[in-house]
């Protein structure tokens, strides 16, 4: 008898930027309604403005925005004043992205990109930002030092990120709640996750990462005073407008940790 197991062959670089495309791709036509990612209130824009302007002071700053998205952020920085590219994996994402910044009258360019694998000169930002990016990256090291590359002298470096799941016997009792509030009060099925299980483990952080080890890897491409930044304000502004069964669940670590090139 042939007992041998038969284990799913680990998927190419190739094979997880496609799945990472396709998947974006199809969240792109409501990703702004997503928990925690598009920005609902003017309060919540006013205090993403004000935590921008503390970590980039100045104007006219040249920034690179790896996974825009459909732009949020990138529109924050363009009404900040400063001259914004985008870059995503996702054309769909980008053209969200687009059609916004045409709406709004906001200065931003949106290009296809690879965050891990860049296009652009060397020293050609002054900044580099990314939002909800790392835990979808399988070579985070190698993407920060992509980023520093193309950091002027004094430049810096923002990731904005969260540890969506610690798996702690809270977190995963608030998580079966909240999925049975979506099934009962809006008649839906819960969605755990955009990504297979497959395209989860190539990733080092598929559930988030704490701001320990994002600090890390901004100690570990030698960017210099590396400071976290918690953002429990505008997480608590973010559930402000939630149902009570949303709410629960959306108690994630949300920071921000900003390093500079030397």
């Amino acid at each position: 008898m042939d007992t041998t197991i038969n284990h799913a062959m680990p998927l190419t670089d190739v094979e997880v930027k496609s799945e990472i495309r396709a998947r974006w791709d199809i969240s792109s036509q409501d990703y702004d309604t997503y928990d925690g990612h598009g920005i609902k209130t003017p309060a919540e824009r006013a205090a993403w403005k004000k935590v921008l302007q503390e970590a980039l002071p100045g104007n006219n700053l040249d920034i690179l925005d790896v996974g825009c998205g459909t732009g949020e952020l990138s529109l924050v920085l363009a009404e900040l004043g400063h001259n914004v590219q985008g870059i995503d994996i996702s054309e769909k994402m980008l053209a969200k992205a687009r059609a916004k910044a045409k709406t709004s009258n906001l200065k931003a360019r949106f290009s296809l990109g690879d965050a891990e694998n860049l296009k652009f000169e060397s020293r050609r930002f002054d900044a580099v930002v990314s939002r909800h990016l790392l835990w979808t990256l399988s070579k985070p090291r190698g993407a920060f030092s992509e980023w520093k590359r193309v950091l002027r002298d004094g430049g810096k470096i923002i990731a904005i990120d969260g540890e969506w799941r610690d798996h702690s016997l809270n977190s995963r009792l608030r998580r079966m709640a909240s999925s049975l509030g979506v099934v009962i009060f809006e008649r839906k099925r819960p969605k755990n996750s955009v990504y297979s299980p497959e395209l989860r483990s190539a990733l080092p952080h598929p559930f988030g990462l704490t701001p320990e080890k994002t600090r890390q890897y901004f100690e570990d491409c030698g960017l210099v005073d590396a400071s976290c930044i918690d953002l429990v304000k505008i997480r608590e502004l973010q559930k402000a407008k939630m149902p009570f069964h949303r709410r629960i669940a959306f108690s994630w670590t949300y920071y921000l940790v900003c390093g500079k090139k030397e």
